[in-house]
């Protein structure tokens, strides 16, 4: 039952998949130990700790005071598919936040010297939305998607709305591990939100070069912070 070293946790990842399905496992049932799945595989228990990890940032396990994990009450087929998604290294994660500085710095910019008094109101409503999701303790992902949607969609630049469409549905998984690490987190929820605002009043405005200031702040502390969640992670 031993796996290749090429791609580790990505291997430890499908092989617990593959267990559940395999041992019919239901919500409540409990995972094999680190210990235990390090045996099973022949591996060190750095990747199966990975793994485990992602599948509980993924919303497939919870951890249980005094050690393990168990099954979540939830839709198992469908979000074992999913959580392939989500298992991404993360120096993926931080080339797709470099890529969307590079996008949507600019996207920005144009909102605030493009944008019509609709687009304006447009990204205020999804913004509240945010600051909604964060009063009621929710993750906010979707809320945090729309926002930056709302931005690109006041650029006018066809080309530009596709480029960042074409990377949303990688951007959106990615995030929510890190979105998930800082929900319980009351000052860095608070940052994330003053960062939003601080892009909003700019477009809001129509200072272009102070949106895209503020949105590289934004996105630049986006990935400070996801690497920081992932190597804690790791080394929990």
């Amino acid at each position: 039952m031993k796996i290749e070293r090429k791609k580790v946790s990505m291997q430890v990842f499908d092989r617990i998949k593959e267990y559940i399905h395999e041992e019919k496992m239901k919500p409540g049932d409990r995972l094999p130990t680190e210990k235990q799945l390090s045996e099973m595989f022949g591996v060190s228990r750095t990747p199966v700790r990975e793994a485990l990890s992602v599948l509980e940032a993924s919303g497939l396990t919870v951890s249980k005071q005094g050690g393990g994990s168990i099954v979540q009450a939830t839709s198992l087929t469908n979000l074992i598919e999913e959580t392939q998604f989500e298992f991404v290294d993360s120096e993926e994660v931080l080339n797709l936040l470099e890529t969307r500085i590079i996008l949507e710095t600019e996207a920005a910019r144009l909102a605030a010297e493009r944008g019509t008094a609709e687009d304006k109101e447009r990204i205020k409503e999804k913004l509240e939305d945010l600051r909604a999701s964060q009063n009621d303790n929710r993750v906010g992902y979707k809320e945090d998607i729309a926002f930056h949607n709302a931005i690109v969609q006041a650029t006018y630049n066809p080309i530009l709305v596709h480029s960042v469409e074409s990377v949303t549905t990688l951007y959106d998984k990615a995030i929510r591990f890190s979105l998930k690490k800082n929900m319980g987190i009351s000052e860095k929820r608070a940052q994330v939100l003053s960062e939003h605002e601080r892009i909003y009043t700019a477009i809001r405005l129509g200072n272009g070069s102070q949106a895209k200031e503020e949105m590289y702040q934004h996105l630049n502390n986006a990935c400070k912070k996801f690497k920081q969640s992932f190597d804690q992670a790791l080394n929990s």
